[in-house]
Protein backbone atom coordinates (compact mmCIF):
# COMPACT_ATOMS: atom_id res chain seq x y z
CA UNK A 1 0.00 0.00 0.00
CA UNK A 2 1.56 3.26 -1.14
CA UNK A 3 0.15 5.25 1.78
CA UNK A 4 1.91 2.99 4.30
CA UNK A 5 5.14 3.60 2.39
CA UNK A 6 4.65 7.38 2.49
CA UNK A 7 3.60 7.80 6.11
CA UNK A 8 7.19 7.71 7.42
CA UNK A 9 7.95 10.54 5.01
CA UNK A 10 5.30 12.64 6.71
CA UNK A 11 8.02 13.36 9.26
CA UNK A 12 10.10 15.03 6.55
CA UNK A 13 8.13 18.24 6.52
CA UNK A 14 5.34 20.53 5.64
CA UNK A 15 5.56 23.89 3.94
CA UNK A 16 3.38 26.92 3.18
CA UNK A 17 0.68 27.61 5.73
CA UNK A 18 -2.32 29.79 5.10
CA UNK A 19 -4.14 30.52 8.33
CA UNK A 20 -7.43 32.34 8.39
CA UNK A 21 -8.11 32.02 12.10
CA UNK A 22 -6.20 33.45 15.05
CA UNK A 23 -4.17 31.06 17.21
CA UNK A 24 -5.46 32.41 20.50
CA UNK A 25 -8.00 30.77 22.72
CA UNK A 26 -8.09 28.05 25.28
CA UNK A 27 -5.55 25.29 24.55
CA UNK A 28 -7.85 22.85 26.40
CA UNK A 29 -10.42 22.46 23.61
CA UNK A 30 -13.03 19.86 24.58
CA UNK A 31 -14.82 19.43 21.24
CA UNK A 32 -14.41 20.17 17.56
CA UNK A 33 -15.99 23.43 16.41
CA UNK A 34 -16.62 21.87 12.99
CA UNK A 35 -15.31 19.19 10.66
CA UNK A 36 -11.57 18.65 10.25
CA UNK A 37 -10.34 17.18 6.97
CA UNK A 38 -7.01 16.04 5.54
CA UNK A 39 -5.91 15.34 1.96
CA UNK A 40 -2.63 13.86 0.71
CA UNK A 41 -1.92 13.59 -3.03
CA UNK A 42 0.97 12.83 -5.33
CA UNK A 43 1.17 13.72 -9.02
CA UNK A 44 -2.53 14.64 -8.99
CA UNK A 45 -3.60 11.33 -7.48
CA UNK A 46 -5.31 11.06 -4.11
CA UNK A 47 -3.35 8.95 -1.63
CA UNK A 48 -5.57 9.52 1.38
CA UNK A 49 -8.40 11.76 2.53
CA UNK A 50 -10.19 11.79 5.84
CA UNK A 51 -12.75 13.92 7.59
CA UNK A 52 -13.74 13.86 11.26
CA UNK A 53 -17.00 15.56 12.27
CA UNK A 54 -17.74 17.01 15.74
CA UNK A 55 -20.01 14.03 16.54
CA UNK A 56 -17.17 11.55 15.95
CA UNK A 57 -18.39 10.31 12.58
CA UNK A 58 -16.43 10.69 9.39
CA UNK A 59 -14.83 8.92 6.50
CA UNK A 60 -11.47 7.92 5.11
CA UNK A 61 -10.63 7.47 1.44
CA UNK A 62 -7.61 5.43 0.41
CA UNK A 63 -6.02 5.63 -3.00
CA UNK A 64 -4.41 2.38 -4.12
CA UNK A 65 -2.64 0.95 -7.14
CA UNK A 66 -1.95 4.14 -9.04
CA UNK A 67 0.35 4.02 -11.99
CA UNK A 68 0.05 4.37 -15.74
CA UNK A 69 -3.47 5.82 -15.44
CA UNK A 70 -4.85 3.09 -13.21
CA UNK A 71 -5.92 3.13 -9.61
CA UNK A 72 -8.77 2.84 -7.16
CA UNK A 73 -10.07 5.03 -4.37
CA UNK A 74 -11.89 3.09 -1.66
CA UNK A 75 -14.15 5.10 0.65
CA UNK A 76 -14.82 3.91 4.20
CA UNK A 77 -16.92 5.29 7.05
CA UNK A 78 -15.29 5.81 10.42
CA UNK A 79 -16.47 6.43 13.95
CA UNK A 80 -14.61 7.71 16.98
CA UNK A 81 -15.71 7.02 20.53
CA UNK A 82 -15.11 9.53 23.33
CA UNK A 83 -11.54 8.33 23.99
CA UNK A 84 -10.67 8.53 20.29
CA UNK A 85 -12.16 12.03 20.03
CA UNK A 86 -10.12 13.17 23.05
CA UNK A 87 -7.01 11.76 21.36
CA UNK A 88 -7.94 13.43 18.08
CA UNK A 89 -8.46 16.79 19.81
CA UNK A 90 -5.20 16.42 21.74
CA UNK A 91 -3.34 15.87 18.45
CA UNK A 92 -5.24 18.16 16.06
CA UNK A 93 -5.59 21.31 18.17
CA UNK A 94 -1.80 21.81 18.60
CA UNK A 95 -1.47 21.26 14.83
CA UNK A 96 -4.15 23.91 14.17
CA UNK A 97 -2.41 26.43 16.43
CA UNK A 98 1.04 25.67 14.99
CA UNK A 99 -0.16 26.19 11.40
CA UNK A 100 -2.28 29.31 11.82
CA UNK A 101 0.71 31.36 10.60
CA UNK A 102 3.20 30.63 7.83
CA UNK A 103 5.54 27.71 8.42
CA UNK A 104 8.92 28.51 6.81
CA UNK A 105 10.54 26.25 4.24
CA UNK A 106 14.34 26.46 4.09
CA UNK A 107 14.98 23.66 1.63
CA UNK A 108 12.67 21.73 -0.70
CA UNK A 109 12.90 18.18 -1.97
CA UNK A 110 10.93 18.15 -5.23
CA UNK A 111 8.28 15.70 -6.44
CA UNK A 112 7.06 14.75 -2.97
CA UNK A 113 3.40 14.32 -1.93
CA UNK A 114 1.45 17.40 -0.91
CA UNK A 115 -1.86 18.16 0.71
CA UNK A 116 -3.92 20.22 3.11
CA UNK A 117 -5.56 20.11 6.52
CA UNK A 118 -8.81 22.10 6.89
CA UNK A 119 -10.58 23.16 10.06
CA UNK A 120 -14.14 24.48 9.75
CA UNK A 121 -14.46 27.07 12.51
CA UNK A 122 -17.26 29.44 13.55
CA UNK A 123 -15.40 32.42 12.03
CA UNK A 124 -14.44 30.64 8.80
CA UNK A 125 -12.03 28.02 7.56
CA UNK A 126 -8.39 27.60 8.55
CA UNK A 127 -6.34 25.79 5.91
CA UNK A 128 -2.79 24.55 6.12
CA UNK A 129 -1.33 23.56 2.74
CA UNK A 130 1.83 21.51 2.86
CA UNK A 131 4.44 19.83 0.70
CA UNK A 132 6.23 16.89 2.30
CA UNK A 133 9.43 17.97 0.55
CA UNK A 134 9.57 21.23 2.53
CA UNK A 135 12.38 21.14 5.08
CA UNK A 136 13.00 23.36 8.10
CA UNK A 137 12.93 22.86 11.86
CA UNK A 138 9.44 24.37 12.02
CA UNK A 139 8.16 22.32 9.08
CA UNK A 140 9.62 19.13 10.57
CA UNK A 141 7.84 19.87 13.88
CA UNK A 142 4.55 20.40 12.03
CA UNK A 143 5.07 17.15 10.12
CA UNK A 144 5.40 15.34 13.45
CA UNK A 145 2.07 16.87 14.53
CA UNK A 146 0.44 15.71 11.27
CA UNK A 147 1.85 12.25 11.88
CA UNK A 148 0.36 12.25 15.41
CA UNK A 149 -3.11 13.14 14.06
CA UNK A 150 -2.85 10.44 11.38
CA UNK A 151 -1.81 7.95 14.06
CA UNK A 152 -5.03 8.66 16.01
CA UNK A 153 -7.08 7.99 12.85
CA UNK A 154 -5.14 4.77 12.12
CA UNK A 155 -5.16 3.37 15.66
CA UNK A 156 -8.22 4.74 17.47
CA UNK A 157 -10.95 5.23 14.86
CA UNK A 158 -13.34 2.37 14.13
CA UNK A 159 -13.09 2.10 10.34
CA UNK A 160 -15.56 -0.08 8.44
CA UNK A 161 -14.02 -3.27 7.09
CA UNK A 162 -15.63 -2.84 3.67
CA UNK A 163 -15.75 0.37 1.59
CA UNK A 164 -19.11 2.04 0.98
CA UNK A 165 -17.85 3.14 -2.45
CA UNK A 166 -15.05 2.32 -4.87
CA UNK A 167 -14.02 4.65 -7.71
CA UNK A 168 -11.50 4.69 -10.53
CA UNK A 169 -10.79 8.46 -10.64
CA UNK A 170 -9.04 10.39 -13.36
CA UNK A 171 -5.88 12.29 -12.46
CA UNK A 172 -6.69 15.59 -10.78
Amino acid sequence: MRLRFLLPFMALAACTAQGTQPTGGNPQVDRLAGPVSFDLSSWGRLLTHWQVNPDGTGEIWRGEGFGKGEGTVRKYRLRMDDAAMRGFLAASEPLRRATAAEVPCQRTITDMPYGAVNWELPGGRQTYRFDIGCRSAAADAVAERIKAVQNVIDTMAAIDAEPYATEQPEAR
